[in-house]
């Protein structure tokens, strides 16, 4: 995932997830189509929750100077750039005054969770659900990173969607091992969600 976070869903993927798959063509009666959308919705909602948001300002620290400096103290900002680590000094007269400079507010924190719910939205299913502390031209600008084709017809549908973000991997609490756990709580989630509807027809409560 160092250049791009990717998810496909063809007949092969996770027999967990497939279960519940089929339970939704069973016990709910959607189509096959319909079943891979509500998978693929499922996971790309799981990893979002997963992602995680970075702070509205970059990291900063005060740098030790010598007598005599006028223009307020020197701070050391820290930066990435393509997965790469920069760090450049900026002179501000207090903290506050340095968290309204541009080059240290990070302008689309969220970025890369707002991307996976882009992909929820282009597929036509869910909402936008945990979206919390995303900045709204993260929110904007999600879509743009997250590419996502599909084949509904036919006896092999899938759903692909590649989020183009080089940090996309990081982003997400646990590193790739986040992957595999969030396709089995996507499986769960699926499995709450078709339980629900069954007890919905039987007039359960």
């Amino acid at each position: 995932m160092s250049k791009a976070a990717s998810i496909e869903f063809p007949k092969q993927d996770v027999r967990r997830l497939w279960a519940q798959i089929d339970r939704a063509q069973k016990e709910l009666g959607k189509g096959l189509s319909q079943a891979i959308k509500f998978a693929a919705w499922s996971v790309a909602q799981s990893l979002g929750v997963k992602t995680k948001v970075a702070p509205k300002y970059r990291p900063y620290k005060v740098v030790k100077e010598g007598r005599g400096r006028k223009g307020g103290k020197k701070y050391q900002i820290t930066s990435f750039k393509k997965g790469r680590k920069h760090t450049f000094n900026i002179r501000a007269a207090s903290v506050s005054e340095l968290k309204k400079k541009p080059q240290v507010r990070i302008g689309k924190a969220g970025l890369a969770k707002s991307a996976w719910y882009w992909g929820i939205k282009k597929i036509g299913g869910g909402k936008n659900l945990g979206m919390k502390g995303v900045t709204p031209g993260a929110k904007r600008g999600g879509g743009r990173n997250m590419n996502t084709t599909s084949r509904l017809r036919g006896d092999d549908p899938f759903v692909k969607m590649v989020n183009s973000l080089p940090y996309a991997g990081n982003a997400l609490k646990g590193g790739m091992g986040a992957v595999n756990n969030a396709m089995s709580k996507a499986a769960r989630h699926m499995e709450k969600i078709i339980d629900g509807q069954i007890a919905k027809k039987l007039g359960a409560k």
